[in-house]
């Protein structure tokens, strides 16, 4: 899926986020992910998504949003470090590499039996018998 994926042609705009559309995306993020609302982690995003540099946003296609974190003192966009993204108006979701560098902070987490996971890898969805069998997990709603 990924590998087709060539900024020069898939990006059709980049702009800076303002400040209030940045502290409207770090709300929406505390609203879905509760390690971020807990009185104790409330300095964690503010440390992981600074005010200063602000983000970039890059629009990918007709319903892809990604989220970029600029390098210090880079102007162009070969340094930018994607850490979230958005389809069409769903969630806003870490970047897995994103997830890997910050490995403290708990993300909702669903974890699939491991038949499911060769069919995972090319690409499908999970699909429930995946979630339910033994060895799989999924979170509790609330």
């Amino acid at each position: 899926m990924f590998k087709k994926f060539d900024p020069n042609e898939d990006v059709s705009t980049s702009t800076q986020v303002k400040a209030s559309v940045q502290r409207n995306i770090k709300s929406q993020i505390t609203a879905a992910h509760p390690f971020f609302a807990e009185p104790n982690n409330t300095a964690v995003l503010d440390e992981l998504l600074p005010k200063k540099p602000p983000l970039v946003q890059y629009k990918c296609g007709p319903h892809l949003m990604l989220y970029c974190k600029q390098s210090e003192g880079s102007s162009s966009s070969a340094g930018d470090e994607p850490v979230f993204f958005q389809h069409r108006d769903g969630p806003i979701l870490p970047t897995l590499k994103f997830v890997h560098k910050h490995p403290k902070v708990e993300f909702t987490r669903v974890r699939v039996d491991a038949g499911a996971i060769p069919y995972l890898l090319g690409g499908a969805n999970i699909m429930c018998p995946g979630l339910t069998n033994p060895g799989g997990e999924m979170p509790e709603d609330g």
